[in-house]
């Protein structure tokens, strides 16, 4: 039974800002535990909670702003205080995945456990490829969430 997606989010033709999709593709070429699936979303904004709906657990991959330095990554538990809307994120043609979240939230959507992984990117110039402290971190950060899917009851 399929209980965990890992889903990757971003745009591969904005440098790092696809670095989830990238993420999703290597984890793909992997033995995964029992009952996880990779897919990647792209840019999914809005419609993030059809994404999350019937999942016990997602880990979520994306370039997020941490002011941390480039390259590095964190994981973390889906708290509400971490994800504040920006006045100029509420747009039907802007929803970032803090809007996405907020949604599933007020939806009642959100899965049982949502894990979070961001990546500080170095680049998000349109046109551009990932940056290569970035790609850097790809193998680690697949190692871990590996690791962290065989944790997952």
């Amino acid at each position: 039974m399929v209980e965990t997606l890992v889903l990757g989010i971003g745009n591969t033709l904005c440098g790092d800002d696809g670095v989830g999709s990238y993420v999703v593709e290597e984890l793909a070429k992997h033995a995964l535990p029992p009952g996880a699936q990779v897919q990647d979303a792209g840019l999914p904004g809005w419609g993030l909670p059809t994404w999350l709906e019937g999942w016990k657990s997602v880990f979520l991959i994306d370039a997020v702003d941490m002011a941390l330095p480039e390259g590095s990554w964190r994981s973390f538990r889906f708290v509400d205080e971490r994800y504040l809307l920006q006045e100029e994120a509420l747009s039907l043609h802007q929803a970032d995945l803090a809007c996405g979240l907020a949604l599933a939230q007020e939806l009642n959507l959100l899965p049982e456990n949502l894990y979070i992984y961001g990546i500080q990117p170095a680049n998000r110039t349109p046109g551009s490829s990932l940056s290569p402290v970035v790609r850097a971190c790809i193998p680690e950060l697949v190692t871990q969430i590996i690791q962290d899917l065989g944790k997952i009851e």
